[in-house]
C-alpha cells in the first residue's frame, strides 16, 4: 500500500511479476492526485497490455469540470450569503420608522406601522411592527407644589379653551378650582384626557392629551403656562410584513 498526497493506493503482483492497483482510498479526489495516480499506473502498466491512456485523460478531464463547477457553486453560495447579510443590515435601517404596506382600515384609511425589528428566514426579510392607533399633541402646564393648589383664584371669568383637530372647542372655568378638579374636568370630555403627575422633585404638572393631532390652547383672563408636544400610540400586538410590501416609508 502506498499513499501519495491525499490519495491512498492499493496494489498486487500478477502471475507475471507486474504491479497493478487493486484500489484507491480518498474522500476528496483533486486533480494533482489523478495525474499522480495516471503516471504510477503508466509506469506499472504490462507493456504486453497497455493502458489506454486517451480514457484516463478523459477522466481527468470529467474531474476538473466537476471540480470547476463545484468551485462555481461554492462561489455563488458564498455571494448569496454575503448579499444577504447586506440586505438585512440595509433593512436594519429602518427600525423606528413608520411604514406602509397598502392596509387599510374598515374606512379606508390607510394604516401605518413602527419597526421595531427586522429578520431574514430562507433569503426572505421580515419586519415585525405595530399598528398606530393614533396621535397625540400633550400640553405640560408649569409645575405646582400640590395638587390641590388653586389654579385662578383672582378673577371669576378664568377660563381655558380646548380646540381638537375638527375644530370642536371645550372651555372650562378655571376660577377657585384646584389642578385635580381641572383635570377630571377635562377628561370627561371625547377625545381629551387630563391627569396631574407628580414628577422625581415632587412637584405635581397639569398634562393634557388631545387626540388627533393639530389640536390648540386658548386663555381667557388667564395666563397658565406650558409646552406642547406630539406623541403617538400603537396597537400592543404585533404584525409581521415582508420587506418587499413596504410601499411607504416616513
Amino acid at each position: 500500500m502506498s499513499t501519495t498526497s491525499s490519495v491512498t493506493t492499493s496494489s498486487a503482483t500478477d502471475a507475471y511479476g507486474n504491479s497493478y492497483t487493486t484500489a484507491v482510498s480518498n474522500d476528496q479526489l483533486q486533480s494533482e492526485d489523478f495525474i499522480t495516480l495516471m503516471l504510477t499506473e503508466l509506469k506499472l502498466q504490462d507493456p504486453t497490455n497497455t493502458v489506454d491512456s486517451s480514457t484516463m485523460m478523459s477522466t481527468q478531464l470529467q474531474l476538473s469540470t466537476l471540480e470547476a463547477n463545484t468551485a462555481t457553486v461554492e462561489a455563488m453560495e458564498s455571494l448569496q450569503a454575503t448579499f444577504e447579510q447586506s440586505a438585512l443590515s440595509s433593512s436594519s435601517a429602518i427600525i423606528g420608522n413608520i411604514i406602509e404596506n397598502g392596509d387599510t382600515d374598515d374606512e379606508g384609511n390607510t394604516k401605518q406601522y413602527k419597526v421595531s425589528s427586522v429578520s431574514m428566514t430562507d433569503g426572505e426579510i421580515s419586519l415585525t411592527a405595530y399598528e398606530l392607533t393614533g396621535y397625540y399633541d400633550v400640553y405640560y402646564f408649569d409645575e405646582v407644589s400640590s395638587a390641590s393648589d388653586i389654579v385662578n383664584s383672582s378673577n371669576e371669568d378664568a377660563s381655558i379653551s380646548l380646540t381638537n383637530g375638527d375644530g370642536t372647542s371645550y372651555s372650562f372655568s378655571t376660577y377657585n378650582k384646584t389642578y385635580e378638579d381641572l383635570a377630571t374636568e377635562i377628561s370627561q370630555k371625547s377625545g381629551i384626557t387630563a391627569s396631574v403627575a407628580q414628577n422625581n422633585d415632587g412637584n405635581y404638572q397639569l398634562i393634557v392629551s388631545i387626540s388627533d393631532g393639530s389640536s390648540s390652547i386658548s386663555q381667557s383672563n388667564s395666563s397658565l403656562k406650558y409646552s406642547q408636544d406630539s406623541a403617538t400610540s400603537y396597537s400592543s400586538t404585533a404584525k409581521t410584513i415582508s420587506y418587499n410590501n413596504i410601499t411607504k416609508i416616513y
